[in-house]
């Protein structure tokens, strides 16, 4: 479904999935270190972008979904606009953000990412897990360069590539196919196509052998053997994309992050 235009049809069958989807994307902000998470390198790398965030921060979160990452990303101090397209997605945040006491700093609004209710330069950080490529990305990084205020960032840190032949291979399958009447995973090509509208940019790929392993790491992960094996598939990928970055393409992930430094464009 690549080079999807995003028309009120598209939008209504993202709205429509979500609303009926109950999985749950991984989060790196849930710090999972069980052996059997196979995404630990790529959240570790997404915490280390993120950092301490705790400052009173206007932080607008993308796709929040049943609003626990929202409630993270609170913390102590800051403040947080939690959008979902879904309606049954923002009924559970708000849910969610009054049983924790939070409504006072944390906001869930049902609203289209590509159409932003927000002024311009509002937002210290824009975060979203899992979301751009059920997006159209130029118009979205568009409204996400101008809600962020000068020196603002924005970070996607599990964004699912295209091009994986085994990956490719399994989304063809009966069962797993659904998402992909409504997904538009991320290239290589389009990572450095969002980037390139921002004042700057770094983007790092994970997984390329190593995806081999990931279903032998959900169900025995905690085995010696088995996290060995792990460890040094993920040391090889490393290397591997060291020294031939045009590999990159064919990686599971992409950790996304994007600044905007003073805001004349």
């Amino acid at each position: 479904m690549s080079n999807m235009e995003h028309s009120q049809d598209n939008v209504a069958g993202v709205r429509g999935f979500f609303n009926e989807e109950v999985r749950k994307h991984p989060s790196f902000l849930l710090d999972d270190r069980d052996p059997t998470n196979f995404l630990i390198p790529s959240e570790e790398y997404a915490r280390d972008l993120l950092g301490v965030c705790d400052d009173s921060l206007d932080i607008l979160e993308i796709g929040c979904g049943d609003g626990v990452d929202s409630i993270r990303l609170a913390a102590t101090s800051n403040r947080v606009c939690a959008i979902d397209l879904a309606e049954n997605r923002i009924a559970q945040a708000q849910g969610n953000i009054s049983r924790n006491g939070l409504s006072e700093r944390i906001t869930a609004r049902h609203m289209d990412a590509h159409d932003l209710d927000f002024p311009d330069g509002h937002f210290d950080l824009v975060i979203g897990n899992s979301v751009l490529l059920f997006l159209d990305r130029k118009r979205f990084a568009r409204e996400c360069y101008r809600v962020l205020k000068p020196g603002g960032r924005a970070i996607f840190p599990n964004e699912s590539m295209a091009d994986h032949p085994l990956l490719r291979l399994r989304r063809s399958l009966p069962g797993v196919n659904q998402r992909e009447e409504v997904a538009d995973r991320m290239t290589l090509s389009g990572v450095e196509a969002i980037a390139a509208d921002f004042d700057s940019a770094r983007h790092r790929e994970f997984y390329l052998f190593s995806v081999l392993l990931a279903p032998v790491v959900s169900r025995h992960g905690r085995k010696r053997a088995v996290a060995g094996a792990v460890r040094l598939a993920y040391r090889l990928d490393e290397s591997i994309l060291h020294r031939f970055k045009g590999l990159r393409k064919y990686c599971w992930i992409s950790v996304i992050e994007l600044k905007k430094t003073t805001g004349n464009r």
